[in-house]
């Protein structure tokens, strides 16, 4: 989402600025209490958002109900015991009703626990503490309650609904329009983003009793602002300990146990989080264990949630990552959709797989958009290099993870000098049109991809295709990615920068613009195939024949072909014999297919005649 909020607010354009975000109010009072207050900050730092999450986090429940219809009851029977402050409403796949309940303060929420939680008396269970909870129907005579909240969503995390998506994207007046609305209907939302951090919440609420100082922190699409609705969560555990706790004038110190081995203790430490995920985290569910990984994984799905959830431990260059990533995309409004609609082409081409495999991923897709908007034009440039943002860093910005990997960059962009970026104001079209011509003249077999230059620098390897880690320099995040597919990508950057370069001066149709570049391929073989004549309209497979039409005659072929060909052409004419003297070998033709329309006859009988030339 994007943070660029002085802009829009000196423009006038507050109601824009809230959908955008897409968040609760709270959230917009907080960012505007920041222009308000005659401070200069024009983007919120990663950090910021992040603890903002968390503490969202810390002051909210979620609550299993029989439908939406239970919010009134919810709402009054809560609100006896603390202030909410907005209720938002989901179903996951099973069909089951949840929603998540924001209060005013965390003491409210602690509040509303001791006041209105219990536990399962007659069920052989082993009691536990967890932010998931259940609301059950009351005995006897039922309260009414009176007040005037409403949900702040219903069903928000429901689905896009893909027809009625290609519907809008036809109707918009310009490409650069079909790119954001992509991104607008597609992005993580707010209760999305609520939802991850909850389970977070949950995992720590299990954990902290066991280890000193322990956080679980989203990182990955689901925070760095290029996630879309669905997106699985990753999730990394950390206990760091902080020079609070190791304060040199205290005596008494706390006895420790080593860990000593290297990573096997660490992949022993995530085995007992797999143990205990199984059995004392609520709606956990198919825990599986990667554990001789080079970073330990466990993977299980989050059943009240919907989510796939990848945890691990200690990966806090994932972390920052993910940070470095948010910095880029808050500096301009066209770097998230842009790189929204390059992920849904690829994925539409078949260049990208939801399995791992010799194929490229979103993670060096994502760094292939930044690195294009970062070249200079003579427009200009639209993004720093990592270079400029290292230069300019201080000593707040210092960090280091795992195996002593420095990643260290400018964290606060309102230390960066305005012409450092956002300097080409090219449209969203441009830009997409600019990124499938830049590829297709790129030098994939010489030169590496790096957004810490800016700029193509010499490949150190023969890898097919070579894309510098921002971190870790020394590695290529696409070493995966096989010859033929490489091969395979440039032919598809050539394809998607003619056909949309063609397509701007057509009239619009039904796969005009966007469309035509993020239709599955199955799908948009078989329009081309279901076309009548040279119109769009398009005709369903079952409309393509009809038995009982008995209109023409049988063995009418050549008349048929006549109408479809003039009669000067040689070869046709030739085709035609050969056609009638397999016929006559034939003591027992098969019967001939009849058509509803000879607009549809003629289309099927160009397509044989095709194939027989």
């Amino acid at each position: 989402m994007s943070i660029i909020i002085q802009t829009l607010v000196n423009k006038g354009k507050t109601n824009l600025f809230k959908k955008l975000l897409n968040c609760s109010q709270s959230t917009c009072e907080c960012l505007y209490s920041r222009k308000s207050s005659g401070t200069a900050k024009k983007f919120l730092s990663f950090e910021e958002v992040v603890a903002q999450r968390r503490a969202e986090a810390r002051r909210s429940i979620v609550v299993q109900v029989n439908s939406e219809a239970s919010f009134s009851e919810l709402y009054g029977y809560c609100s006896k015991y603390a202030t909410v402050n907005g209720i938002h409403h989901y179903k996951n796949t099973g069909g089951e009703h949840f929603m998540l309940i924001e209060f005013s303060s965390e003491e409210s929420s602690k509040a509303a626990f001791q006041s209105c939680t219990t536990h399962q008396k007659d069920l052989d269970i082993m009691a536990l503490n967890s932010p998931f909870l259940w609301f059950r129907a009351a005995t006897g005579k039922k309260e009414i309650y009176k007040h005037s909240a409403t949900l702040a969503s219903v069903n928000g995390i429901e689905p896009v609904n893909e027809d009625s998506l290609f519907k809008d994207l036809i109707n918009c007046e310009t490409v650069s329009d079909q790119i954001q609305l992509l991104y607008d209907r597609t992005m993580l939302n707010d209760l999305g983003a609520r939802l991850r951090y909850m389970v977070a919440r949950q995992i720590e609420c299990v954990l902290e009793s066991l280890y000193a100082n322990i956080a679980v922190r989203p990182f990955g699409s689901s925070i760095n602002g290029f996630g879309k609705m669905g997106c699985d969560l990753d999730l990394v555990l950390t206990n760091t300990v902080t020079d609070e706790m190791c304060q040199p004038g205290r005596r008494l110190v706390y006895q420790d146990k080593r860990a000593e081995g290297g990573r096997a203790p660490w992949a022993r430490h995530m085995q007992c989080v797999a143990e205990l995920l199984e059995l004392r985290v609520a709606g956990a569910r198919r825990v599986q264990r990667i554990l001789n990984a080079r970073v330990p994984i466990v993977k299980f799905a989050h059943h009240y949630t919907d989510l796939e959830c990848d945890l691990c431990y200690n990966n806090m260059s994932g972390v920052y990552m993910s940070e470095l990533l948010w910095q880029l995309g808050s500096l301009d409004p066209r770097v998230r959709p842009l790189t929204v609609a390059v992920r849904r082409w690829a994925a539409a081409t078949g260049l990208t797989n939801p399995h791992p495999g010799r194929w490229i991923t979103n993670f060096p897709l994502t760094l292939m958009v930044l690195f294009f908007l970062q070249q200079k034009t003579t427009d200009g440039f639209v993004l720093p290099t990592m270079k400029s943002l290292v230069r300019r860093a201080g000593k707040e910005d210092v960090r280091v993870a795992e195996e002593n990997l420095n990643c260290t960059f400018l964290r606060d962009m309102n230390k960066l000098p305005r012409e450092c970026y956002a300097q080409n104001e090219a449209s969203l079209q441009t830009l997409l049109l600019q990124f499938f011509e830049y590829y297709a003249q790129f030098d994939f077999q010489e030169k590496a991809i790096s957004i810490n230059e800016g700029a193509p620098i010499r490949k150190p390897n023969a890898q097919p295709l070579y894309i510098v880690n921002p971190l870790e320099q020394a590695l290529n995040v696409s070493r995966n990615v096989s010859f033929e597919e490489c091969e395979r990508l440039k032919s598809e950057v050539r394809n998607a920068a003619w056909q949309l370069d063609a397509g701007l001066d057509r009239q619009k149709g039904d796969d005009w613009g966007l469309v035509g570049l993020i239709e599955q391929k199955t799908t948009r073989g078989l329009k081309k195939l279901l076309r009548a004549g040279n119109s769009h309209r398009l005709v369903s497979v079952k409309d393509l024949f009809n038995e009982t039409d008995d209109s023409e005659p049988r063995n009418n072929l050549r008349s048929k072909l006549e109408r479809l060909v003039p009669k000067s052409e040689k070869e046709v004419e030739t085709s035609v014999q050969e056609m009638k003297e397999e016929l006559a070998k034939d003591k027992k033709p098969k019967e001939k297919i009849k058509f509803k329309n000879s607009s549809i006859a003629s289309e099927v009988f160009r397509i044989r005649r095709d194939k027989i030339v």
